[in-house]
């Protein structure tokens, strides 16, 4: 009897509950049931044109804002919905070279390719597999050699902002900012985590360095395809030449890339007027080719170090003097970009999408995407040496490696 008294008792507590909880839910469902229900249309699914869908989209949207807006518990700022329904369609592409900038962001990205910009003066990559952004060198007496940063070092989050899993250039606009500001970058080091404070500065970009190394022998160092990268490349050949160069070392390494158009330029430099020197394609099926307009050639024995983080323009540059055996390529394994990005305004204030738009190819129809470019001759880099920047390094068997090959040749 005692029994069937507690089954009995928690039978009615439970019956209680649900319908306590069918209250609440009714309550809670009573602006969509009276406002919306009756509203509620059919569209059609099989045969839908793509016009409907569209109007469909367009009203879905329209619905999630206005619901949002007046039933969220917390107010926010319209605005903020907005950017988030460009990124999220940006992100939907599934593509890590695609992205949304809002005017901010676009006039950063801008301005890091001018070769000048606010920032804290470290080129950075993105690793192929883990997608982590990686420090690939730090510039010479700027805010991040101050703070310690390093070759290496993974970028995990800015001012407590994880910046781990963001398409690269979208997290690097992170990093920038008002001159003079300060900012937190947080690295992991090993197993270590580290928070690096520094100021911004102003930093001009330098993406070219050159020296001769003895025996006749140039050296160039290009650290990325920018604005000016073909200008000071022609700079450095042309005091080089002065200084009695007989052959030459262009040093691709760490080098990630940057404009095609700069490419193009640089390839100008180095081949005779009138080649082809790459070509693209895209889903329309339209070719756009690129030839070299300049008299200009360096006709004397070229290496061309690359190596795992050499990526996309530098990829393009390396593939396309190999197509016309105008250099040995040495190192490393590349990194494997063959893809165009275009950047596209969406707005009349100064917003931006940059999508991929197809595949480039070198002279010979070569597309290096997720392939890379495998050296003529592979010269692995000695272990220790990648914590260091390849311009503060006092010994580097790779450079070591590629002037013994030159030496050898008469």
């Amino acid at each position: 009897m005692q029994e069937e008294k507690k089954f009995f008792k928690g039978f009615m507590i439970g019956l209680l509950v649900a319908l306590a909880s069918s209250a609440i839910l009714i309550f809670f469902m009573r602006d969509y049931l009276f406002n919306y229900g009756s509203q509620r249309k059919t569209y059609p699914s099989a045969n839908e044109t793509e016009e409907q869908k569209y109007n469909l989209f367009i009203e879905k949207l329209n619905n999630t804002l206005s619901i949002i807006n007046q039933n969220f518990y917390e107010e926010i700022n319209p605005e903020v919905l907005y950017e988030g329904a460009l990124d999220g369609m940006m992100a939907a592409l599934n593509d890590p070279y695609s992205c949304y900038y809002t005017p901010e962001e676009a006039a950063a990205v801008f301005q890091t390719t001018s070769g000048s910009y606010v920032g804290i003066g470290c080129y950075v990559g993105q690793l192929k597999d883990s997608n982590e952004i990686v420090v690939v060198s730090v510039a010479e007496d700027s805010p991040a050699e101050k703070a310690g940063l390093l070759p290496k070092d993974i970028l995990i989050a800015v001012d407590g902002k994880d910046i781990s899993n963001l398409n690269l250039d979208y997290a690097m606009t992170f990093i920038k900012g008002n001159e003079g500001s300060t900012v937190v970058v947080t690295v992991k080091r090993g197993d270590k985590t580290l928070d690096l404070t520094m100021k911004r500065a102003r930093i001009e970009q330098k993406t070219v360095s050159y020296r001769m190394i003895g025996d006749g022998i140039g050296y160039i160092l290009v650290s990325s395809f920018y604005e000016n990268t073909a200008t000071e490349t022609k700079a450095a050949l042309e005091e080089l030449e002065k200084q009695g160069m007989s052959k030459l070392i262009i040093d691709l390494r760490e080098n990630p890339g940057g404009l095609f158009d700069t490419a193009v330029k640089m390839l100008d430099l180095m081949l005779e007027k009138g080649l082809l020197v790459a070509y693209t394609d895209s889903r329309q099926g339209a070719e756009v080719k690129s030839f070299t307009k300049d008299e200009d050639r360096f006709d004397k024995p070229l290496v061309i170090l690359i190596n795992g983080n050499s990526a996309s323009a530098s990829e393009l540059f390396t593939q396309t003097m190999r197509d016309y055996e105008k250099a040995t390529v040495m190192g490393t394994k590349s990194y494997g970009k063959g893809v165009y990005q275009t950047l596209w305004p969406i707005g009349e204030d100064n917003s931006f999408i940059k999508y991929t738009g197809g595949r480039y190819y070198s002279p010979k129809g070569v597309c290096i995407h997720d392939k890379g470019i495998e050296p003529d001759i592979v010269v692995e880099l000695e272990d220790g040496l990648e914590k260091e920047s390849i311009s503060k390094r006092t010994k580097d068997n790779q450079i070591d490696a590629a002037v013994e090959y030159l030496k050898k040749i008469k």
